[in-house]
């Protein structure tokens, strides 16, 4: 469902200011602490996050194309990329800010320190579960939810995960936008 909130930027806002509002007031009513300072630390432990889930996301993609051929690999991306084909340069850059923001308040911040990191990450993939051309990439969505709450749980502050998602979403959506202008050119 949150990969199909990109394509409308008020969609993404309001879904926002909703996941990060139930988050910070279920903080603030659990006494969770949370961190969200931004220091040379956390921004390269971001940057080292962002590198590690678009690593992670072209070996799933290498290792669709090796199990079930390129083809299948190129629909499957292709599938996705639809979404974001027509994307502005704005709405890249909020939707990757936004999402990054609302959901690892809720995610990371609140669910996680209250769940652990197993049961948040299984809420963020249900929370990505999307249509049956695009549910094998919803399944894989709980890895990156494992992965923002490692981020998370080693660094202690949301600054390291905001950084990871945001950027990995904003690229996602670049690289998107590119691969379906490529594929409309090809045809």
């Amino acid at each position: 469902m949150l990969f199909y909130n990109k394509r409308y930027l008020g969609l993404e806002i309001a879904v926002t200011v909703l996941l990060g509002g139930l988050g910070y007031w279920g903080m603030r009513r659990s006494g969770l602490a949370f961190e969200l300072h931004v220091t040379a630390r956390t921004v390269l432990l971001g940057l080292a996050g962002t590198l590690w889930l678009t690593l992670w996301t072209f070996l799933v993609q290498y290792g669709y194309a090796l199990g079930k051929g390129k083809a299948y690999a190129r629909e499957l991306t292709a599938s996705l990329a639809k979404e974001y084909a027509h994307s502005g340069a704005l709405q890249i850059l909020l939707a990757g800010l936004t999402a990054a923001c609302g959901e690892e308040v809720f995610f990371r911040g609140f669910l996680q320190q209250v769940l652990g990191l197993l049961p948040a990450s299984l809420l963020f993939m249900a929370a990505h579960f999307g249509r049956k051309d695009i549910r094998v990439v919803s399944l894989w969505s709980v890895f990156q939810g494992l992965y923002l709450g490692l981020f998370f749980a080693w660094s202690k502050n949301l600054v390291v995960p905001m950084i990871a998602h945001g950027l990995f979403d904003l690229g996602g959506m670049i690289y998107f936008r590119g691969f379906m202008a490529r594929l409309e050119k090809a045809a």
